[in-house]
């Protein structure tokens, strides 16, 4: 049995901020994540391997995108370090005051929250593509939306990539890594600024998508978190005496791993 203070289940978007916060005020944290760490050169978009997690043979398959179909609904889900941050498009909006009109608690509402998407939006480098930059696509929305009246409402959506100011589709071979400008983010992670390629949900080849396991979750390991990939959770018991036991498969080494945490 390993006693920690703080173990959070999962290092996606609600378990990467929680370490962070946690880790930075003193908390010894472990973050257990059932999926692989995985590194450029074994992205899916990369290696053309290891595309599909398998809940069912985790040890066997623990692939990049946990897909499930539902009948009228399938859900994709990211498997890994970073969570769903892995396999989303980047897109980071804020949501409008009337969004909380109803169904929220009253402690949260638009103005509260207000603080903490500027926050989230300098951890998570969020940007807007260059104007420069603009595809035919791009252009084409523009128009459509001038022609019908609602250049207004037009905008370019914020995005957690880093652009290069000076990319250009008129370079030679424009879209080839080797155009990609390296560069070391605040958490010391080296990452690379965007070439265009479009592997933005299958691994970012050059790092220029701002995932988690780059920014929150590296602050939170600076700050002395345990992230551990390949820990498939299985049981969670509330403990008499208070805190918790939690019950997981190391899929790595094929062993159990038990823990009693303060708080899960």
């Amino acid at each position: 049995m390993e006693n920690v203070d703080v173990l959070i289940i999962g290092s996606g978007f609600g378990g990467s901020v929680m370490a962070c916060r946690m880790a930075e005020k003193g908390s010894r944290v472990v973050v257990l994540e059932r999926g692989r760490r995985w590194l450029s050169d074994d992205y899916p978009s990369v290696s053309q391997r290891d595309w599909f997690w398998d809940e069912d043979e985790p040890e066997k398959q623990n692939g990049w995108i946990d897909f499930r179909y539902f009948g009228d609904m399938s859900i994709a889900m990211g498997a890994g370090v970073g969570g769903g941050s892995l396999i989303y498009a980047n897109v980071s909006i804020e949501a409008k005051p009337e969004a909380f009109a109803q169904g929220w608690p009253e402690a949260i509402d638009y103005a509260m929250l207000k603080p903490h998407y500027a926050t989230t939006g300098v951890m998570l480098n969020v940007q807007e593509l260059p104007g420069n930059q603009w595809t035919p696509r791009t252009h084409l929305m523009k128009e459509g939306a001038d022609a019908v009246g609602a250049g207004d409402r037009f905008r370019i959506v914020p995005q957690a990539i880093t652009f290069d100011p000076d990319w250009s589709s008129q370079r030679d071979d424009p879209y080839s890594y080797g155009h990609s400008q390296t560069w070391v983010n605040p958490q010391g992670k080296t990452q690379g600024t965007c070439v265009h390629c479009g592997n933005c949900d299958l691994g970012c080849p050059v790092q220029a998508k701002n995932t988690l396991d780059l920014n929150y979750l590296a602050a939170a390991e600076n700050a002395g978190a345990d992230v551990r990939p390949l820990h498939h959770v299985r049981t969670i018991r509330a403990l008499e005496g208070g805190g918790y036991e939690v019950l997981a498969r190391d899929l790595d080494s094929h062993c159990w791993r038990r823990f009693k945490a303060e708080k899960v």
